[in-house]
């Protein structure tokens, strides 16, 4: 087994080699008056993931390097790297009449002005609307919510792109202190989405119910099966992802999925 240091190596290279690939998950409208899966519609979000084969262990997972890229100080980069290839291919597939928005994580330890310059140029590049691209960023309390942090997300909102905070109820986020961000959208982790306890009814009814006094979207993450599509239909969640409507897919395969469905 490569050590962490020599992963971080690696993973270090293959950002500069390009080597690191994007896989797409959608996200689809919830129909509150359907009763299936909405198999046959196309995704109206593609969410990016990073995605790393190494050379000798094969397919690394996020959760295994991302912390080693923000440990090692260019967590940035790779998000970079990812937008900037993920937008890419989400202007070429509007070009081609799909009409998809994009989706992509950026981490609260380094986000900053300079991120959201990255992303306006990029958008102004590609010539991509920045109201068909969400940002979101992994659920973070009120306290780490630093000024250049906050500065950063008013200039990508002013521009029109959505800010989300992802991930919620990992951790110790309260809906109170969602109140307090500049924020557009709220997705909710798969630890609640999953879950038909009353306590999970309680937290999301909470989540949906602010949001809907602040015009936020509720996005349900982790829908597995029909009843967690049912769940959350039910909840109020008008936006829904998980492997129930397939696993997050390359490029290619992601574009074949687009033709049929369209």
């Amino acid at each position: 087994m490569l050590s962490s240091a020599q992963l971080a190596r690696d993973l270090r290279g293959a950002l500069a080699a390009g080597d690191l690939s994007i896989a797409f998950q959608g996200q689809y409208d919830l129909d509150p008056a359907a009763s299936d899966v909405p198999s046959a519609g196309s995704p109206v979000v593609l969410e990016a993931l990073c995605r790393w084969a190494h050379p000798v262990l094969g397919a690394v997972p996020p959760d295994v390097f991302i912390p080693l890229a923000e440990q090692g100080d260019f967590l940035d980069q790779v998000d970079a790297y990812v937008f900037s290839h993920a937008a890419a291919r989400v202007a070429q597939w509007r070009n081609e009449g799909y009409e998809v928005g994009l989706a992509v994580n950026a981490s609260p330890a380094h986000f900053s002005s300079g991120y959201a310059e990255v992303v306006i140029a990029g958008l102004d590049e590609l010539s991509l609307d920045p109201r068909v691209v969400t940002v979101e960023i992994t659920e973070a309390p009120s306290p780490q919510l630093r000024p250049p942090m906050l500065a950063a997300i008013e200039s990508l909102r002013a521009v029109g792109v959505t800010i989300s905070v992802d991930d919620f109820a990992v951790g110790d986020t309260t809906v109170a202190m969602l109140e307090s961000l500049p924020i557009d959208e709220v997705k909710i982790d798969r630890s609640l989405t999953q879950r038909a306890d009353a306590a999970a009814e309680e937290a999301i009814a909470a989540v949906v119910e602010t949001s809907a006094n602040h015009g936020w979207r509720v996005v349900a993450e982790g829908i597995e099966t029909v009843e967690d599509l049912e769940r959350s239909v039910s909840r109020g969640c008008r936006r829904g992802q998980g492997f129930l409507w397939g696993v997050p897919l390359g490029a290619d395969a992601m574009g074949d999925l687009l033709r049929q469905r369209n």
